[in-house]
């Protein structure tokens, strides 16, 4: 049967060769990260309606959408920085009442 989520019990092996610290704290960083990546999202939707998503999961700090340098167009992506870390569960679950 499919899920949606990983074990969350394990940690990908994957290591930021630019971490300056050991595998150990590497792995304890992951686990305390507030930054949430948030992709595939159409070109039309505005920070106002990413903060009225997220902020229902917790308190945001800031929230960062790129833009195309040339057209200054939103990319598609943004970034949700949040105040103390909160399960990307409770994020796609709240995300999923939507």
């Amino acid at each position: 049967m499919a899920s949606l989520f990983k074990d969350l019990a394990k940690i990908s092996a994957y290591r930021d060769r630019r971490f300056p610290g050991t595998q150990e704290e590497f792995e304890d960083a992951l686990l305390k990260l507030t930054t949430v990546y948030v992709g595939n999202m159409s070109f039309y939707t505005t920070e106002e309606q990413v903060y009225e998503l997220f902020s229902r999961a917790g308190e945001i700090k800031k929230i960062v959408m790129e833009q195309d340098k040339n057209s200054k167009t939103p990319c598609g992506f943004c970034f949700v920085m949040r105040r103390i870390h909160v399960s990307v569960r409770v994020v796609i679950l709240m995300k999923r009442r939507t």
